[in-house]
């Protein structure tokens, strides 16, 4: 049998996938979040079809007073660190969206002149038109450069791989942006309604609505702080179950000659998203009030404060929205198809091997 740490979902277009317990009502939440996103439960609260294992465990909560800023000079302070006493450059995807910019402006904050040279920027033409007066007033000229294309070819690399995933995961969803589109903006701070969340949720699961209200609910019934508002349902459900899907996702474009290379000692030093970390975890816990205001510009608004500090560029700060990149930078890349827990890459395994008929989705 094999524990997986992630697989794609294209997996379940096979027949023989298809016909197994579960996996028909599984395979509807790709319409909720993505052709991209199998969820693992961080609580451990619920079964899914695939025997899976959690790298990722919701941290135990305590009571955590350290400002996001803070979070952010600590962590490019640590990834310089490291890199500097491993001798290696630390190659940064960079999209001009709210992330990955706060991610690129807390290492120019920390890095010293010596170590602002090993800072590599892979980026693209729409990276540049994402945010042209980032990459004119702090990339251009500035810092290295290369093209975001080929990213792949260095992973499983001598070198720092540092991306910004999981800010979305910290902040809340970007389901809420479509609830406040769908129901007005007033409703995502409303006390939660099961009957409006199933109303909503319809858009994207059609008649699977109703489990997996129930579902969500059994993870939000574990959560370790109050959900009380429709915002804090939508972003404790992304919280708890997308959090391994946005580390191995990026994983999985591993080209075959570096397969062998991606060990726990390459995940543990070179391979970092900038947001995984446990105090990052612990912040959101403990500022359900510090994600958004009362309209969706201001959704990220503590990220973008920390641009601001430094870019000085208030129409960035006030009026840039969330804007979904790696995905249409990653769509026609080659991927492998599982990762398992003894991180072994592989095209093809025998439904059984990681299939378990007892499962929440039955």
């Amino acid at each position: 049998m094999t524990r997986l740490i992630y697989c794609l979902p294209i997996v379940f277009d096979d027949p023989a996938v298809r016909a197994r317990p579960g996996i028909e009502r599984f395979a509807q939440i790709f319409q909720l979040y993505g052709h991209w996103v199998i969820p693992v439960d961080r609580t451990g609260t619920i079964s899914t079809p695939i025997r899976g294992v959690s790298l990722f465990p919701v941290p135990k909560y305590r009571s955590f007073s350290k400002s996001y800023e803070d979070l952010c000079s600590d962590r490019a302070r640590e990834i310089l660190r490291n890199a500097e006493k491993l001798g290696i450059r630390i190659r940064v995807m960079y999209s001009g969206g709210i992330d990955s910019t706060c991610l690129l402006v807390s290492l120019l904050k920390e890095a010293t002149p010596q170590q602002r040279k090993s800072i590599v920027v892979l980026l693209s033409h729409e990276s540049i038109a994402e945010y042209p007066r980032f990459y004119q007033e702090h990339i251009r000229g500035k810092l290295k450069v290369e093209s975001s294309i080929g990213f792949p070819d260095y992973l499983g690399g001598d070198e720092m791989f540092v991306s910004a995933e999981h800010n979305d995961m910290i902040m809340g969803s970007d389901k809420i942006g479509e609830m406040m589109t769908r129901y007005g903006p007033a409703v995502v701070q409303r006390r939660y309604s099961r009957d409006l969340m199933t109303d909503f949720l319809k858009v994207f699961l059609n008649g699977a609505a109703d489990r997996y209200v129930d579902l969500f609910e059994r993870i939000r019934d574990v959560a370790p702080v109050p959900i009380d508002t429709n915002f804090d349902f939508l972003w404790w459900a992304n919280f708890a179950i997308k959090w391994q899907a946005c580390y191995a996702f990026i994983a999985m474009m591993t080209p075959r000659r570096n397969r062998h290379r991606v060990t726990k000692n390459y995940l543990d030093t070179r391979f970092v998203s900038f947001f995984n970390t446990e105090e990052f975890q612990l912040w959101s816990m403990n500022n359900l009030d510090k994600r958004m205001k009362d309209t969706w510009a201001s959704y990220k608004w503590i990220a973008k404060q920390v641009i601001y500090d430094y870019t000085k560029d208030a129409e960035y700060r006030d009026n840039k929205l969330k804007n979904g990149s790696l995905i249409w930078l990653t769509r026609r890349l080659y991927m492998n198809n599982f990762l398992d827990e003894d991180l072994r890459f592989s095209d093809d395994l025998a439904p059984e091997t990681y299939l378990q008929t007892q499962n929440d989705f039955v």
